[in-house]
């Protein structure tokens, strides 16, 4: 099923109880992250949910489009904010950051693993939390390079990698006794991340015209 065949049949004869749906997707989302896609199926989100099947089947038509309008309503994924170049990125290693540490981070982390599989639902949601955000920041980053505000030989495939990079092992490595205190700390985190990670690119930019100077 193609993202916009999940699209329309998440939005087919919804009825208008929206606390449902908050519990609906909130449930799916629990036990995507507990089970993963295997063990994905309205019986067990009904139960959790405490509403009847046909509730579920009355606005999402398959498995598939509940899934990826779970993590549509529920993961939020970084907007392009900033007037320079740290502070688009400050804001998107934040939010990255609580995506992989906040309450539904095992849902975020086993679209990871099985992205792999190919399944189109999976494919779907990968597009969403990761393909096309990231697309968004390079694109945004590239203004910056073709005005001069970054330099030419930067690479901002490197850039970005190095980021969400950094911000996921955090997640994976963090003790989950800590994530409460960390969740405090992000913004502070971020910002001390991405001027490190500038700095770092601009030292290896110094060195690399260094070396080019020595050959000629």
């Amino acid at each position: 099923m193609s993202d916009s065949q999940l699209h329309s049949a998440n939005t087919l004869g919804r009825p208008r109880n929206e606390l449902a749906s908050y519990q609906i997707r909130s449930a799916a989302m629990s036990l995507y992250g507990a089970a993963g896609w295997s063990g994905f199926n309205f019986s067990q989100i009904a139960a959790a949910a405490e509403v009847g099947k046909s509730t579920i089947y009355a606005r999402w038509k398959s498995r598939d489009a509940l899934l990826l309008d779970a993590f549509e309503h529920l993961i939020p994924t970084p907007q392009i904010e900033g007037a320079t170049v740290g502070e688009i990125l400050c804001n998107w290693a934040a939010v990255r950051t609580r995506m992989y540490v906040g309450d539904h981070a095992q849902s975020v982390r086993r679209i990871l693993v099985e992205v792999c599989t190919g399944d189109p639902a999976i494919t779907a949601v990968h597009q969403h939390l990761y393909r096309k955000p990231v697309s968004e920041l390079h694109s945004k980053l590239w203004e910056f390079k073709r005005a001069g505000r970054l330099p030419n030989s930067l690479s901002i495939t490197r850039l970005v990698d190095a980021i969400d990079g950094s911000v996921l092992m955090r997640g994976f490595s963090i003790p989950i006794e800590y994530t409460a205190c960390f969740l405090t700390e992000i913004e502070e985190y971020v910002e001390t991340l991405v001027a490190d990670q500038l700095s770092e690119e601009l030292r290896n930019q110094t060195l690399e015209i260094r070396d080019l100077r020595a050959v000629s």
